[in-house]
């Protein structure tokens, strides 16, 4: 990993490491762009390491990130070596050369939507070429990648632990409208805001939040100045335990264009939140959402269709309830225990054709 700051890929991986060396499992988590910290709980016997110090080595960078990668290797010998990112990946498929130790990549986002740079696309292609395995989040962005990839591939949902987690409480909720994610284009929380001020004179009483930092933050606290929404619109930037800052509210709304599968959805359904979402690319929130039965799906870009399905939940509190209520079954298709032991399985099989080659 680069490091293991707030984020998707982050969070999925302090969940599965805790979760692996629980099942006696060892795990060893390797940083190359930060100090050996983590903003999510590890498991006291899971080995944190950075080459930070390494890396920084040197005038090419990559080159130094490559020789970091592959003296770790070959020092702990791994049964296998997962990437969540398509430049580290590429590098450390180079650093692997001749190791014959297997490297799973896993997409996290929408491949038609990130990596498209020129050097994005070089790396793309060595991580294809050299990968043994992939994981995919949704079947959308598995139909992305060449047929070759998907042979070799598989859709597995990230793990969700929800140790200690709240339930929502319909008789004790906020009215308050809430979401969760980076400031930053992808999240398209402007559209949000919009729909929000489409229907904020007729719900007088509710207030919008939107949890997370980027670099967004002043187009954003402009845009809400401009709606004559600054005392109603709060940007409290990044919080821990974020479910419990959440759980009080009346309706969660995901306004993201693309997302690889949105852990901050799968979250609120988990809590028993009413959820809309937009339809984001390649298929992620369809994935979590029947729309209509545990959740609302409407077209991205649409403040129009975002605002009227926002107002239906909010003056339709019985639909809102059935919707939370089914949205919380989600929980049994992200059980931690489930999801990490078919990750399990999935490198052990690996290992396996690895070593009958």
């Amino acid at each position: 990993m680069p490091a293991l700051r707030f984020g998707g890929a982050e969070r999925v991986t302090s969940v599965l490491a805790n979760e692996w060396v629980k099942q006696g499992v060892n795990v060893r988590i390797l940083l190359v762009e930060s100090d050996e910290t983590s903003c999510y709980p590890l498991a006291d016997n899971v080995e944190l390491k950075s080459c930070r110090r390494e890396t920084q080595i040197g005038q090419v960078k990559q080159g130094a990130i490559i020789r970091a990668i592959r003296k770790e290797a070959k020092e702990w010998k791994p049964d296998a070596v997962i990437c969540f990112y398509n430049a580290l990946c590429g590098l450390t498929a180079i650093a692997l050369r001749g190791t014959r130790i297997p490297l799973i990549y896993s997409e996290r986002n929408d491949p038609n939507r990130t990596n498209q740079r020129k050097i994005d696309k070089v790396y793309k292609a060595i991580v294809e070429h050299c990968a043994a395995k992939f994981v995919f989040q949704t079947t959308g962005a598995q139909k992305c990648y060449p047929k070759k990839v998907q042979d070799r591939s598989a859709v597995i949902l990230n793990p969700l632990d929800t140790t200690g987690f709240p339930t929502h409480d319909f008789t004790s909720e906020k009215k308050e409208i809430v979401t969760v994610g980076r400031l930053e284009p992808q999240k398209n929380q402007k559209i949000l805001i919009d729909a929000f001020s489409k229907f904020a004179k007729d719900f007088p009483d509710y207030k919008l939040t939107i949890y997370g930092e980027g670099s967004l933050r002043p187009e954003l606290e402009q845009f809400i100045q401009s709606k004559g929404l600054q005392d109603r619109v709060m940007l409290p930037g990044s919080k821990n335990r974020i479910q419990e800052h959440i759980k009080d509210a009346a309706l969660f709304v995901l306004s993201s264009d693309y997302e690889g599968i949105p852990n901050a959805l799968i979250e609120a359904m988990a809590i028993g939140l009413p959820c809309v979402s937009t339809d984001c690319s390649p298929g992620g929130a369809r994935e979590l959402i029947n729309d209509g039965e545990n959740g609302v799906i409407v077209d991205c870009g649409n403040s129009d269709a975002l605002a009227k399905a926002m107002v239906l939940l909010l003056e339709d509190r019985e639909k809102a309830q059935k919707m939370g209520i089914n949205a919380k079954k989600i929980c049994r298709r992200v059980d931690k225990e489930l999801v990490c032991n078919r990750w399990l399985d999935f490198i052990m099989d690996c290992r396996r054709k690895e070593n009958e080659c």
